[in-house]
């Protein structure tokens, strides 16, 4: 197992290190003669390649599921260094374009044994002193009678072992493809287009949240008025299951010389999903950029606020959204914002503490139903940094 260990290690040595040389390469290869930045024309390919300390998408904490692998705690960064390219053309009709955007991270890759329990499959209870053996099998045996030659066999997914959790951040990795049409008019500038989010892995077919390996198509549309381009109103909606998200935002450029910029933005958004609704997050981005030909240099921090908790419940424990007094026995609704601690959950020495409490509990209440469940509310906060670089090509 350490030598299994030390293997997975160095791939992941291996993955950041092919990253981060894919990062300087397409820098070191596209940068020309300095002059001017340029903005994307009619006919025009945008390259960018950004390196981030966690991958934030609307208040969401994608990378979670690093911190449930090392057994941590949910954390305001608690992500993997994630890789994102993306190309977009650019019709040379004008208006149209088509963007490809993916998503790779680059640690905690693999599924990890994280809950270190003897079980019969990944994320399985505990087998116990009388689970050894299928259950059923005796039960089975029994019905076939004394003169059967043979009894039936019921199905059994696996001997007990210890067996890794889904919890590899290649189950994350992402693909996405937009098809989009802008237009700048007398009134401002309107978009609307296509989004579909697709996996790029057969693994991540689950254990991302409830989607149960369905991520999304949607439809949005935009609007920058023409008195004031650098606010933009946004509207998105997932086709599948109508969720909304709603977005209203202001970014903008200052301009330090001709080469090096502060560029920096602030939005809030509003989202609709089938049983609740909210403020959804309040986001904002303070970077500075280094322009050279028709490339550029780009570093900024990222910081979320999520006021309602609520809206992210289904990205952790996924508790139903009800108001019933589920605390009697142990439990959460999602309209609490607490969800099970990765630290205090996983492993065999929280196992004993867990089913010790619980124990005393049922004993001292007589309420068979009790659970002890560590729980934490989830972080208000979400924050990571981003490195990146970006080359027009006409």
């Amino acid at each position: 197992m350490q030598e299994h260990a030390l293997k997975i290690g160095r791939e992941e040595d291996m993955i950041r290190f092919y990253a981060a040389g894919w990062l300087l390469a397409s820098a070191l290869l596209l940068v020309p003669t300095y002059g001017g930045a340029e903005e994307p024309g009619y006919g025009a390919v945008e390259v960018q390649t950004d390196l981030v300390s966690n991958y934030i998408w609307r208040g969401q904490d994608v990378m979670a599921i690093y911190a449930r692998q090392k057994g941590e705690q949910y954390s305001a960064n608690s992500g993997a260094w994630t890789l994102q390219p993306s190309v977009t053309w650019i019709a040379p009709t004008g208006g149209f374009f088509v963007n490809i955007w993916g998503s790779f991270a680059l640690e905690g890759r693999e599924d990890v044994d994280s809950d270190q329990r003897i079980q019969t499959g990944p994320g399985g209870a505990f087998v116990g002193n009388s689970s050894w053996f299928d259950p059923g099998l005796s039960a089975a045996i029994a019905a076939a009678g004394p003169n059967a030659n043979t009894a039936p066999i019921s199905a059994y997914t696996a001997l007990p072992g210890m067996y890794p959790e889904q919890n590899g951040t290649r189950r994350v990795d992402e693909l996405d493809v937009t098809i989009g049409y802008e237009m700048d008019s007398t009134i401002g500038v309107i978009g609307f287009g296509l989004i579909h989010y697709a996996y790029s892995s057969p693994l991540v077919k689950s254990n991302y949240g409830n989607l149960n390996g369905y991520y999304g198509n949607e439809a949005y549309v935009t609007y920058s008025p023409a008195f004031l381009r650098q606010l933009t109103f946004s509207y998105y909606s997932e086709l599948t299951n109508i969720w909304q998200y709603i977005q209203i935002g202001y970014a903008d450029t200052y301009g330090i010389n001709d080469a090096l910029s502060l560029d920096y933005g602030i939005s809030a958004a509003y989202s609709i999903y089938d049983q609740v609704h909210g403020m959804n997050d309040v986001t904002a981005t303070l970077g500075v950029s280094y322009q050279v030909g028709n490339g550029s240099f780009m570093i900024s921090y990222n910081a979320s606020y999520r006021p309602e908790l609520k809206l992210y419940e289904w990205l952790y424990d996924g508790d139903a959204y009800n108001s019933l007094p589920v605390w009697v026995d142990g439990g959460s609704t999602g309209l609490d914002g607490r969800v099970s601690d990765p630290s205090r959950t996983q492993g065999i020495v929280n196992d004993y503490i867990i089913n010790t409490v619980t124990t005393q509990i049922q004993n001292q209440t007589g309420n068979a139903n009790y659970t002890y469940t560590p729980r934490m509310k989830i972080p208000r906060f979400v924050h990571y940094v981003k490195f990146g670089y970006k080359y027009l090509i006409e």
